[in-house]
């Protein structure tokens, strides 16, 4: 593909009025074209307003700017609503993570920072290696990698109260006449080693983004995270189907963080889904399974499917959160769309849900019920 030149925003109106859009109001185009991503608004959508879907065919029929406005607007809606879904799970997951590490590692206050011990989780490349689920697809450095976890790192907790101004070292500390700090954690002295810097991992793991957090999931010992899951309502089985849907999580929330366009959203070829949780939850991944050479083996080996359209992604989140907060936004998409968009030769709904992966709309008022 050529690179395409710089264009005004006149010039842009220019070619969207050549190819049939109605532009009602060109003050108005002018001006919500600049203050908003041209990609996001027209070029993101207008699959969804052209004639036909065939790439090089662009001509509108019965399309005016108002119906990209209208579908733009509700996207960053619906990313703003998942930013909110997705902030809880993190929040209730970390809250988890570290109640029910406490209750095993960090009971008393000289145990504070056991959190930081290696003693306390599993070194997953030591116990499984290779034959670890996933491991030559995504799950192979958070394996390889064990020694390099946050929480391990010789200089965290200097690290953690530098950079973070929320950790005030005046209450966060602990004379240090008073306190060792025990066999393989992490230590670090404050005015001039008179006290030890003293940070809980209730506050620690704050800090964590989702990456960090999700690879804490893999290595929690049994007792932990099956607590853990516990709290999310599912059972000991189930922890191969819950660190998979971590990974489409993660994805949704990266999508969600860099302002792209949800309704088109769908999870990448590099995470693969574990039958586990296609069948649970009746998935239906784009990207079928299939034999490919992997290297390190000298041999074929079936890969597990991927590529989860935005539809299937919200079943994954749905098992953890509330939905509902989708069901109107959309509810009032579908009747702004019926009342004002001139359906010609095709329905602009249906094409909209197909996208986002079911055209049924019966079934996304039930998945936000």
């Amino acid at each position: 593909m050529s690179i395409k030149p710089y264009k005004t925003v006149t010039e842009q109106k220019n070619i969207l009025l050549s190819r049939g859009l109605t532009i009602l109001d060109e003050t108005f185009f002018e001006d919500y074209i600049s203050r908003n991503n041209y990609f996001n608004v027209i070029n993101g959508n207008e699959d969804l307003l052209l004639v036909s879907q065939r790439t090089g065919n662009k001509f509108y029929d019965t399309a005016n700017f108002d119906d990209f406005v209208r579908l733009h607007k509700y996207d960053k809606k619906l990313s703003s609503d998942l930013t909110a879904i997705l902030h809880n799970f993190e929040t209730k997951l970390k809250s988890s993570i570290s109640r029910n590490f406490c209750k095993r590692y960090c009971r008393t206050p000289q145990h504070t920072m056991q959190y930081t011990n290696k003693a306390n989780y599993v070194d997953i490349n030591t116990v499984f290696g290779t034959r670890y689920t996933l491991y030559y697809d995504q799950y192979g450095k958070i394996v390889d990698n064990f020694n390099d976890f946050v929480f391990f790192k010789s200089g965290f907790l200097n690290s953690l109260i530098k950079y973070n101004d929320f950790i005030d070292e005046n209450i966060f500390s602990i004379d240090s006449t008073s306190y060792t700090p025990p066999t393989g954690c992490n230590s670090y002295t404050i005015y001039s080693g008179r006290k030890h810097a003293v940070v809980p991992i209730w506050v620690a793991i704050e800090t964590l983004d989702f990456g960090a957090l999700q690879r804490c999931c893999h290595y929690l010992t049994s007792d932990v995270i099956n607590d853990v899951m516990s709290d999310f309502n599912l059972s000991p089985t189930d922890r191969e189907l819950f660190l998979n849907s971590l990974d489409v999580i993660r994805e949704l929330r990266n999508k969600c963080a860099h302002f792209s366009l949800i309704n088109r959203f769908c999870t990448s070829l590099n995470v693969k889904i574990l039958p586990s949780l296609i069948n649970k939850l009746g998935l239906n991944p784009m990207e079928p399974s299939r034999r490919v050479y992997v290297q390190a083996l000298n041999r074929r080996v079936l890969k597990n499917p991927a590529k989860l359209n935005l539809f299937d992604t919200l079943k994954v989140l749905g098992m953890y959160e509330d939905l509902s907060s989708l069901k109107k936004p959309l509810k009032n998409l579908i009747y702004q769309n019926n009342k004002h968009f001139k359906k010609n030769t095709y329905d602009l709904n249906e094409r909209m849900l197909g996208r986002m992966g079911n055209t049924d709309y019966k079934e996304w008022k039930k998945l936000f019920s």
